[in-house]
This record gives C-alpha cells, sequence and structure tokens, in this order.
C-alpha cells in the first residue's frame, strides 16, 4: 500500500489535472455546450453518432492485440504455465479499459449534446461491440476484422436511424461467432518486442519510435522523390486509421458545429499522414542508415514534403466529399508540420530554463522539442481559421 501511495504522489497533480479536464462535463456541462454547440441545433441522434464513433475506435484498438505477448526467456525456459489463461486476463483488462472510456464519452456527449431516446439500443451496440472486439482479438491478425469497425464508423457518419443500428447489432452479433485459436511463439515475441518499444519510448517521451514499421514494397528508392514514395507505401498498415479518422471527423464536426471545418480537415489530416512519413523518420534518427542515401537533407526533406502533400490531398479531398468544407492552405501546412516533427532532433533531457505553468514547472527547451511540428500546425491552423471563419 505504501507503494501504490508513493506512485501516486509522484504523479498526484498530473492525476488531479486531468481529473479536473476530465470532470469539466459533469458540473459545466452548459459553458461546454456553449462553447462547441453554441446557438445551433443539436443535429438529431448526435450522442449514438458520437458514441458509435467510439465504438469503432475501441474496437480497432482491441484488435491491434497489444496483449498478445510473452517474454521469449519464460517461452524458452519456463513454458509450462496457462499462455492462453494469461492472454484472455489480458484482454479482458484490455476491453474493460477501452469500453470504460468509451463509457465516459458517452455520458459525456449525453450531458453535452443531450441523451438518446432509445437506450437499451445503445445498450446492445455496446454489448455487440464488445463482443465482436473480443472474439475477433482472439484470432490471427486478418483482413475481415476491419469490417467491424468501419462498419459502426459508416453507421456514425450515416447518424443511421434505429432500424439500421439494430441491423448493426445483429451484424456485429453474428460475426462474433468464430472461436479463437492458439497464438503461434513468433507472434508473441513479436508482442513482447512491440511492448518493450512502447514502454521505452513512454519513459523517454519519444512517440515517434511508435511510428508503423516498414513492410516490404516493389519500389526502388533510386533518387530522393522514389525514396519518399516508397517509405510511404511501406507504411500501408496505417491506412486503415487513417480512413477510420476520416470517418470520425464529419461526425464531430456535425455534433461540435462551433468548431470550424478546418480544424478538423488540419488535425484530421495531420494524424493520418504522420504514419507515412516513418521512413524520413528513420533515416534522420539513425546515422547508419542515414549514409545510404546519398542526397543532402534538405532534398530529402523537400521530397518527402511532396509525397506527403499529395496524400494530405486525397485525405482532405476524401473529407471534402464527405461534407467537410475544404481550405487549399491547409494540405501544405499538414505536410509541413508532419516534416518538421519526424525530422525533429534527439531530444535533450539536460536541465534548462524552466517556468511556471499553472503551478507546474515545465522546461522550456523540453517542451519546445516535444511540441516541434504540432507547433507549426496548431499556429496555422489558427491563423487559418480566422481567414476562414470572417
Amino acid at each position: 500500500m505504501r507503494r501504490v501511495l508513493a506512485r501516486l504522489s509522484d504523479s498526484a497533480l498530473v492525476v488531479f489535472v486531468l481529473g479536473g479536464l476530465l470532470s469539466l462535463p459533469f458540473y459545466k456541462a452548459d459553458g461546454l455546450r456553449e462553447r462547441f454547440v453554441g446557438a445551433h441545433a443539436v443535429a438529431p441522434g448526435s450522442t449514438t453518432a458520437v458514441l458509435l464513433v467510439s465504438l469503432a475506435i475501441a474496437v480497432f484498438s482491441l484488435l491491434r492485440r497489444n496483449h498478445v505477448w510473452a517474454n521469449p526467456a519464460q517461452l524458452t525456459w519456463d513454458d509450462h504455465g496457462d499462455r492462453a489463461k494469461s492472454l484472455r486476463r489480458r484482454l479482458w483488462l484490455a476491453l474493460l479499459s477501452r469500453f470504460a472510456v468509451v463509457g465516459y464519452v458517452f455520458v459525456a456527449a449525453g450531458l453535452i449534446l443531450g441523451w438518446p431516446s432509445d437506450l437499451p439500443l445503445v445498450g446492445a451496440l455496446i454489448a455487440a461491440s464488445a463482443l465482436f472486439g473480443f472474439r475477433w482479438a482472439n484470432r490471427p491478425q486478418s483482413w475481415p476484422e476491419l469490417g467491424g469497425p468501419f462498419l459502426l464508423a459508416l453507421a456514425g457518419v450515416l447518424f443511421a436511424g434505429p432500424i439500421v443500428l439494430w441491423g448493426v447489432v445483429a451484424v456485429l452479433t453474428v460475426a462474433a461467432f468464430p472461436s479463437g485459436r492458439a497464438v503461434r511463439r513468433d507472434v508473441l515475441v513479436r508482442g513482447w518486442n512491440a511492448r518493450i518499444l512502447r514502454s521505452v519510448s513512454a519513459a523517454f517521451g519519444d512517440a515517434l519510435a511508435l511510428l508503423p514499421p516498414a513492410r516490404p514494397v516493389r519500389v526502388r528508392p533510386s533518387n530522393p522523390l522514389r525514396f519518399a514514395l516508397a517509405g510511404a507505401l511501406a507504411r500501408r498498415s496505417a491506412l486503415p486509421f487513417a480512413v477510420l479518422v476520416l470517418l470520425a471527423t464529419p461526425v464531430l464536426r456535425h455534433a461540435f458545429p462551433v468548431v470550424g471545418s478546418v480544424w478538423w480537415v488540419g488535425l484530421g489530416a495531420y494524424f493520418s499522414t504522420v504514419p507515412l512519413a516513418g521512413g524520413l523518420a528513420e533515416v534522420i534518427r539513425t546515422p547508419g542508415l542515414r549514409r545510404w542515401v546519398p542526397t543532402s537533407t534538405r532534398v530529402l526533406k523537400l521530397a518527402a514534403l511532396a509525397v506527403l502533400t499529395v496524400a494530405a490531398a486525397v485525405w482532405a479531398a476524401t473529407a471534402v466529399l464527405l461534407g467537410l468544407s475544404f481550405v487549399p492552405l491547409v494540405v501544405p501546412l499538414v505536410a509541413w508540420a508532419v516534416v518538421r516533427t519526424v525530422t525533429r532532433p534527439d531530444i535533450d533531457y539536460t536541465a534548462g530554463v524552466s517556468t511556471d505553468v499553472g503551478g507546474v514547472y515545465l522546461p522550456v527547451g523540453l517542451v519546445f522539442q516535444v511540441l516541434r511540428g504540432p507547433d507549426l500546425l496548431l499556429f496555422g491552423l489558427l491563423v487559418l481559421s480566422y481567414f476562414h471563419s470572417s
């Protein structure tokens, strides 16, 4: 107990700050409604649409199978335990944590946007999504499993009515029937390596190490432009996430109409495009790999900027088809911010000047390093939203 209290004391301030922010919908719902909805009429079914998007993200996150791992040393020298039991326990914890967040999002959306009239349907959607995610997370990874989160997100985009949503519940329930299979040793070891990488990256605040790894492509990187294209195509595993963000953006735009389309398009395109710049991040951060690309860093950045601009333009154009307005300057801004993000130097943790921010002393240099890239995006979106709204 003393050890738990000691850990809480180290992060008590962070817990209190986050707890205060998360509790705002419970005692300042009117203020949040005024800030995010304003004088606009709340679109019918907004709370249910937000719930569907959150369910899609929760199921998609569960299907990443972060619970599937085992220590290679234990697999080699002490593999007489029940693997399936430990995996199921981790899966239950992952399921409960994600759907606890979904429950909070639903309650917060209900307080701000209003409660849906058909609460049994809401309960059925949550139960069917949890069942689908739990059953498919017990199986080897495959493309058909993405149909579940995409179906939920698409129903949210269409603001589907009760009849369609009951059909979604039926489809998810029927699709959850396949049983689980034993996990191979190589999958457990690969999951262990990914877990170690996540923990080290979180300890050092290095989010760039979490970019998706490359897969083989049939593009020979004979020049900087082809190198940037090959790096983007090698991260094609990030495309489902980009599609999910694309489907979530119009739902949030209609649910919170005060926030302009510039913000939703800019943030959505940024988070969808960052994974495609993993190749540039690897060669910039690793001198041994950098020597294999015989060109200047500036030319590499310009080539990546061209490829990422095309990717951001495709994403933004698709968002326009879903009802969001298009601001042309958002596309180069997003690409520039992504290049700035992935080409930042290694974080320097030496002590520097600190400043008091609401009672918390933050090292100025560290904050600037961590926010290098997003700072340009946020400032540019602020300027564009001002001119676009006027």
